[in-house]
């Protein structure tokens, strides 16, 4: 009898260690599993990426070459194509610029009072 107490008491004390020793085993399981998804979507982007950067440059060259066909010369083609590149370089930092410039203001900017 007096070990049946023993072994309930000892379960009473050691009931809430387990709960948190379960909460802990499931937390690590939940812990794995969004690692898995996340390094798997980080694959798939990596994937997406790399085929997307060969479609561009196999269809620069595809342009450029086509245009160095249709004018007769070696290196026009490659120039338009180098320029148009260059054009979108521009028009994206100056859009980034005139953003960076605007919350700049909004973040800095005295709201005036009337």
């Amino acid at each position: 009898m007096e070990t049946d107490f023993f072994y309930k008491a000892a379960g009473a004390i050691l009931a809430p260690f387990r709960v948190a020793q379960r909460a802990i085993e499931n937390t690590k399981e939940n812990i794995k599993e969004e690692a898995r998804e996340a390094a798997s979507d980080i694959v798939k982007i990596l994937i997406i990426s790399f085929c997307t950067l060969f479609f561009l440059i196999f269809a620069s060259i595809t342009a450029a070459t086509a245009i160095n066909t249709s004018s007769h010369s070696a290196w026009l083609g490659f120039a338009s194509v180098a320029g148009f590149y260059l054009l979108i370089a521009l028009g994206v930092y100056i859009w980034k610029q005139t953003l960076k410039e605007k919350k700049h203001r909004e973040k800095y900017e005295h709201p005036k009072e009337l």
